[in-house]
């Protein structure tokens, strides 16, 4: 995707992709929606087990109040964290670059291939797999080394 960003603006390119779009079309208006929204329903979805666990933990299952306070009181820890601790976007691109390339990645293609026996003889559905799984082992590794190497860079 660099490389194509590249490709499309050269040196006027911006790190967030979203600035080289036109202001005027209904599409970049789109896509910059999309990019704001995805995040906000993403972090719904990660902390919702987590109040759930604490909930069913204490018994708190039906009191909405205290399910508010539960779940503002992990938002603001959240928050919290993220403006004391100096280098926490380092701190998340290197869960990103272990964990989602991980899970994305790896782990679907390592799970079908132990689930289907035909998809392991020879073929081009195993070389493609083998493709994938070099991929992301790839990014993986050298995106979890390029943020270890920013986080301390930065301690």
């Amino acid at each position: 995707m660099a490389i194509l960003g590249y490709l499309m603006f050269g040196d006027y390119l911006e790190s967030p992709v979203t600035l080289n779009l036109p202001i005027r079309k209904i599409s970049s208006q789109i896509a910059i929606c999309t990019t704001v929204i995805n995040p906000l329903t993403k972090y719904a979805v990660i902390t919702s087990p987590i109040a759930t666990a604490i909930e069913d933990k204490y018994s708190i299952q039906n009191n909405r109040a205290i399910s508010f306070i539960i779940r503002t009181l992990i938002v603001l820890s959240t928050l919290i964290v993220a403006l004391l601790v100096p280098f926490f976007g380092y701190v998340m691109a290197f869960i990103g670059a272990f964990l989602s390339v991980t899970v994305s990645m790896l782990l679907p293609c390592l799970f079908y291939l132990k689930i289907n026996k035909v998809a392991r003889r020879f073929g081009l559905e195993l070389v493609m797999i083998g493709g994938i799984v070099a991929t992301g082992t790839f990014v993986g590794v050298i995106g979890t080394y390029t943020s270890l190497k920013q986080i301390v860079k930065h301690l």
